[in-house]
């Protein structure tokens, strides 16, 4: 496999998986360097990460990436990734693609005009989610028509009811509430809470409706990425069974019932990666082989069309208990 070269923008918390994937898969990435907006930014970076780590843009053009990553602040991640695209360079943006729906077009124009770029939307890359659209695609339930997800949040959520739920660009009704209850801290991105704080955290549930009937289930606490007492939930029901958690149970054309295990792998567990880093390596090859020969990571349409639902789901919020229509855009089909 040819090595997936590339400059990191921003110097985040997420700008560091991009570095932790090539430092244990050297033979696969290279992080070529990262660009800081300080100094001061640039020499904290490069002392943690040991990558090369500069304000220069200019020095990161220079070394020709592959591919720009961008992995800034979400106000920021259009703008950034429309000055590289600007200057030719093939970019993979973190999520999502735009806050707004003006952003949104703009990126469904510049991929029209033929500009390389990809969003980084990584969660139907993760070993377990993977392995489940396998046996749904695989057809075994049947047609699913209803999704229970208190997997991920917004975009990421969304992304996976589509693909679960085979709706394409269907356009969807949304209704939900967000909620708020007091929980527990016991972890958080840099590791244990031990201090037994206790704070308020949303809760977000939302029914999506498609047009063809099929139901998606949103539920979301934003302490549940971390939180050692808060897990996740997938269910996925069609007329022939259903997957819940890791049991898939269903009658085959014999008429016979199954009720299995259903089992993944993460392919670099061994390497010390987690699935989210697993996923993103996934999206770094994948991006490697778009700009070789334009087969797309994560269709920018799809990109787009989950982006433009959370924002219908953004609308809902703030309109409990009514429902929110979203409309065809100009990507799709």
């Amino acid at each position: 496999m040819e090595k997936v070269r590339y400059v990191i923008v921003g110097s985040g918390w997420r700008s560091e998986f991009y570095v932790r994937i090539a430092k244990v898969l050297p033979e696969q990435f290279e992080a070529l360097a990262m660009l800081c907006r300080t100094e001061e930014k640039a020499r904290l970076m490069h002392e943690k990460t040991g990558v090369y780590s500069t304000v220069s843009r200019s020095e990161c053009e220079r070394l020709k990436p592959d591919f720009i990553v961008v992995a800034v602040d979400k106000p920021s991640i259009f703008k950034v990734s429309r000055s590289f695209l600007d200057k030719g360079f093939p970019v993979l943006c973190e999520t999502p693609a735009g806050q707004n729906i003006e952003d949104l077009e703009d990126a469904w124009q510049l991929h029209c005009y033929g500009t390389r770029f990809q969003v980084a939307e990584q969660y139907h890359c993760y070993p377990q989610y993977e392995k489940i659209l396998e046996i749904v695609k695989s057809g075994v339930l049947g047609d699913p028509h209803a999704v229970n997800l208190s997997v991920a949040h917004d975009y990421h959520g969304v992304s996976l009811i589509r693909r679960l739920l085979g709706t394409g660009f269907e356009n969807a009704f949304f209704t939900g509430k967000r909620y708020t209850f007091p929980v527990l801290e016991t972890a958080d991105r840099n590791g244990p809470v031990t201090d037994g704080s206790v704070t308020d955290r949303y809760r977000i549930r939302m029914d999506i409706e498609f047009d063809s009937g099929k139901m998606g289930f949103y539920d979301f606490c934003n302490v549940q990425y971390h939180s050692r007492i808060r897990g996740t939930d997938i269910r996925v029901q069609g007329e022939r069974g259903e997957i819940a958690g890791n049991r898939l149970a269903y009658m085959d054309q014999e008429k016979i019932c199954h009720n299995e295990i259903i089992t993944w792998e993460n392919p670099y567990e061994r390497q010390g990666l987690t699935d989210d880093e697993a996923a993103i390596a996934k999206i770094l090859a994948g991006m490697k082989r778009y700009v070789n020969t334009g087969e797309e990571v994560y269709p920018m349409a799809e990109a787009l069309q989950d982006a433009y639902f959370a924002l219908c789901m953004e609308k809902a919020l703030l309109h409990p208990y009514e429902t929110i229509q979203s409309q065809t855009q100009m990507w799709g089909y």
